[in-house]
């Protein structure tokens, strides 16, 4: 097991994932409007999202993610009052991350935050392709991945519950005392 190196554009916010494998995480690209949306929010579609409009997650438990420096430049936003909670560095604007909620345990890191070199032997290849409805132009067969929709779907709330039970879920550094460690702006 190994750590990567998280690091916004600017440098101003810094982090670890602990005891990363491609076994411990799930690294899936999505196409959802949403995680377009949150890319266009931040003016950063041209370095976040792929030519179909999908973003490459690496998905872990919060427990394994650190943010050691820049915590005062951690922003969120909501693009509605009950969407994800979408996290980015306010001084730059990259995207770090989204979670779902404080009580499910849960953080999927956007690539444009994972400054590690060696990020594709401690990560792993994309497994999966998630909400290719939102996709803006269509995926070739032969960029196929090994996990189906419905089965990455099933893989990673297992994880979640997983995650809860065995306590992975705390510390969560997007998340104290149960609220958001900064107030999400919502967006509609």
């Amino acid at each position: 097991m190994s750590e990567v190196l998280l690091q916004c554009q600017c440098k101003k916010v810094e982090g670890r994932i602990l005891n990363v494998s491609p076994k411990d995480g799930t690294r899936v690209s999505c196409y959802c409007k949403d995680c377009q949306a949150f890319a266009q929010a931040l003016h950063k579609q041209d370095s976040v999202l792929d030519e179909f409009g999908g973003t490459d997650i690496y998905q872990a438990s919060p427990a394994r993610v650190k943010i050691e420096k820049g915590q005062e430049h951690v922003s969120c936003l909501r693009l509605t009052e009950q969407g994800l909670y979408r996290w980015y560095a306010g001084c730059c604007n990259t995207p770090i991350a989204n979670t779902l909620s404080p009580d499910k345990p849960f953080v999927g890191l956007i690539h444009s935050f994972i400054a590690d070199t060696d990020k594709e032997a401690k990560l792993g290849q994309p497994q999966a392709r998630a909400n290719l409805r939102g996709a803006t132009a269509r995926i070739p067969d032969s960029m196929k991945l090994p996990l189906s929709e419905r089965r990455y779907v099933w893989r990673i709330l297992s994880r979640i519950l997983w995650w809860k039970l065995s306590g992975q879920g705390k510390p969560n550094p997007f998340f104290k005392d149960d609220k958001p460690v900064v107030a999400p702006k919502i967006l509609g």
